[in-house]
């Protein structure tokens, strides 16, 4: 495959001079020509042959000053040089090309790639017949591309999705640089002496035998499912615009917030035109933090921003994507996530996993990160890397989560509190318990106590309610399901007793079959810990003292799938151990605590969690 090459050079006139690198420099001249930059008597010279985007970033840097690459008079620093040239008849451009070659070969020299050293004037007749592209062009590419970071090849399919034809896409992509509306980077580039990935900010860079430029090369490690970053390989970076297009925005809801919720929305609202970046809302689990957040999302689309709402999991976005539809049914709307047909679409609002984050550079007035506590997202520097990135230098930022680190309370971020469900009904507080659960990992054969089987049974034959049942691994996933299998019925040939972790191919369906109640007991990894709700649920956590994988954070997300709704608030929890963990105690003593705290402020309507 046949890699563009790109090109160092140098052009001005009697005045000034510039240095550019371009993989077209007769059209970078025609440029500077066609806006006045240069004036007569000009020249463009060649000062290298083609180069790897890498090698060609990293020699101009090296070689060319910040004035130098925009444009630099010839002024006192050149007095003495003007003199001298003036005693072998050169003009000025003439003295400046000599010095900077020499700075060259020595530089190329150390590199050993001197043979890559060339000096070549360009005749004015190749660059006056170069056509630029129209100004409608430049403007339709820009508008499809605005706010993303993307690669050529996913360029050319943006372009084609959206039905746009382009004649020159290369020269068009070329003159949008020199504008200054993107940038053209090496997706690998040289930070100093270190290599960092230009597109997940990784240091994790190996070396390689490229077979794309045929040469050494250096690619990322750590995001190469979106594509393999190399040295040789062109990322364009293009910053959304910072228009203001002021939008009517119809947000259509079937039903009201409370009073709590409307009072925390209108926070929400402030803080879009208040001074501060962040801030964090801080919302039990099944408070209903993201209708809170509608109206922000209305007051930032209404002055036509742009919004993304960020979740680390994609079937929570799938989810949410229906829910946010449903409720800006004139808003064009996508959802991105691995296997979605919607990645080439226009839209105002952006429903992302975090990974997807990756693809976007200054692209959003208002971001919105839910469950930022969640893996992948918490403790991946990449994607906190690209969150912030995807963001506009002046956009704002609000994190949701209904388990925040301590770190994240004591940080200077403001933080709004929503400590109560919609019903006004309080959390179901965990009832802790010890219980012998023989378990050979060896083997897998476990042995469930008939004390545990009892309140399992409590739950679908008394309360009539469904159960997550969530286990601490994927063995014990299959090893809980084999052993209740046979102690529940059978139904229209399906069992009461279905399992589910994050490498079953059959995860969304028995999901949606758990949400639309077809069966009565989940047996489930944290996978099923977030987005999805059902109306009766009791929890029950086995082996819930593993605390290296049931810390208090995931046991009171866990723990918040029970009592969502206005039709079985009350629900029934369970965290059961071989022993209690401390982790089990923070947790339900957390639960509590937010009970408390939306008792004295009024906002529950009983006090037995059990009415």
């Amino acid at each position: 495959m046949n890699m563009p090459g790109f090109i160092i050079y140098l052009v001005g006139d009697k005045k000034k001079y510039r240095v550019g690198v371009s993989q077209f420099p007769e059209l970078d001249a025609k440029y500077y020509l066609e806006q006045g930059m240069l004036e007569d008597s000009w020249d463009l010279f060649l000062l290298t042959e083609k180069l790897s985007l890498l090698k060609a970033d990293y020699i101009y840097r090296k070689f060319s000053t910040e004035e130098e690459r925009q444009w630099k008079h010839f002024d006192s620093d050149f007095f003495g040089l003007r003199i001298f040239n003036f005693f072998i008849k050169m003009d000025s451009l003439g003295g400046v090309l000599d010095h900077k070659k020499k700075q060259l070969r020595k530089l190329l020299t150390q590199l050993e790639l001197e043979d890559k050293l060339a000096l070549q004037k360009i005749a004015a007749e190749e660059v006056t017949k170069v056509n630029l592209a129209a100004r409608e062009e430049l403007n339709q590419v820009y508008h499809l591309i605005q706010g993303r970071k993307l690669y050529k090849t996913e360029i050319i399919k943006l372009v084609r999705e959206n039905d746009s034809v382009i004649d020159n896409l290369d020269q068009t992509l070329l003159q949008l640089r020199l504008t200054n509306k993107l940038a053209l980077v090496p997706s690998v580039k040289y930070r100093g002496q270190e290599l960092i990935c230009q597109r997940c900010g990784s240091t994790n860079i190996i070396e390689v035998e490229c077979n794309y430029c045929y040469a050494q090369d250096y690619y990322c490690q750590d995001c190469t499912l979106l594509g393999e970053a190399r040295g040789c390989r062109g990322l364009y970076l293009i910053p959304g615009d910072n228009q203001i297009e002021f939008k009517s925005i119809q947000l259509q809801l079937n039903f009201q917030l409370t009073k709590l919720q409307s009072k925390i929305s209108e926070q929400l609202v402030d803080f879009l035109w208040k001074p501060g970046e962040e801030m964090m809302l801080w919302a039990v689990c099944g408070a209903g933090k993201t209708e809170v957040s509608f109206n922000v999302i209305v007051e930032c689309l209404a002055q036509g921003g742009q919004v993304l709402f960020a979740i680390p999991r994609k079937d929570v976005v799938i989810e949410l994507a229906q829910r946010l539809k449903e409720a800006f049914p004139d808003i064009k709307i996508k959802a991105l996530y691995g296997g979605t047909t919607e990645r080439y679409q226009q839209a105002d609002l952006v429903i992302a996993t975090t990974h997807q984050l990756l693809r976007y550079h200054r692209a959003f007035d208002l971001v919105i990160l839910d469950e930022m506590d969640a893996f992948p997202y918490q403790g991946s520097a990449m994607l906190q890397r690209a969150l912030y990135q995807a963001k506009k230098k002046l956009g704002k930022l609000i994190y949701m989560t209904a388990t925040p680190k301590q770190a994240q309370l004591d940080s200077q971020m403001p933080i709004v509190k929503l400590p109560s469900r919609y019903h006004g009904h309080p959390l179901p507080e965990p009832e802790l318990i010890t219980a012998d659960l023989e378990y050979n990992q060896d083997s897998g054969e476990i042995y469930i106590t008939e004390e545990v089987i009892a309140r399992l049974k409590l739950s679908v034959e008394q309360d009539l309610a469904q159960v997550f049942l969530f286990v601490p691994t994927k063995k014990l996933v299959r090893s809980v399901t084999q052993f209740l299998e046979p102690r529940f019925p059978v139904v229209n040939g399906q069992s009461w007793v279905q399992g589910s972790h994050s490498q079953d191919k059959n995860r969304d369906e028995k999901r949606e079959s758990f949400a639309a109640g077809e069966y009565p007991i989940l047996v489930s990894t944290t996978i099923m810990e977030r987005g999805i709700t059902v109306e009766k649920a009791n929890v029950m956590v086995l082996f819930a003292d593993y605390d290296f994988v049931f810390n208090e954070q995931t046991l009171v997300q866990m723990a918040g799938r029970s009592g969502r709704s206005a039709k079985y608030p009350q629900g029934r929890v369970w965290f059961i151990g071989e022993e209690i963990s401390e982790a089990m105690e923070i947790a339900k003593r957390q639960i509590m605590t937010l009970n408390e705290e939306a008792r004295k402020k009024g906002y529950l309507r009983t006090v037995n969690n059990k009415e």
